[in-house]
């Protein structure tokens, strides 16, 4: 198990890290998506075909956002990946 707030040492070697899981974890809260560092996770998910499993804070008053925020939040380009069916 990899996370990258307590493991990832250097933030250039995202992509590797994402290339050596067998799953990533997405934690939806408001502002992944602005983040630069959490698109290149997502983004490398996809280019690796990796599954992902999103985990989303509902509640505001923790840095929660709605799914439907979340997924206008989300790049186009990365959408039905993330979100597929859901």
């Amino acid at each position: 198990i990899f996370l990258d707030v307590d493991d990832l040492l250097d933030i250039s070697e995202l992509e590797a890290y994402v290339k050596s899981s067998a799953v990533v974890l997405i934690f939806l809260s408001k502002g992944y998506f602005v983040s630069r560092n959490c698109l290149r996770e997502a983004g490398s998910s996809e280019k690796e075909n990796k599954p992902i499993v999103l985990v989303h804070e509902a509640d505001l008053s923790k840095g929660g956002i709605t799914l439907e925020d979340s997924r206008a939040e989300c790049p186009e380009k990365l959408r039905s990946y993330v979100f597929k069916d859901r």
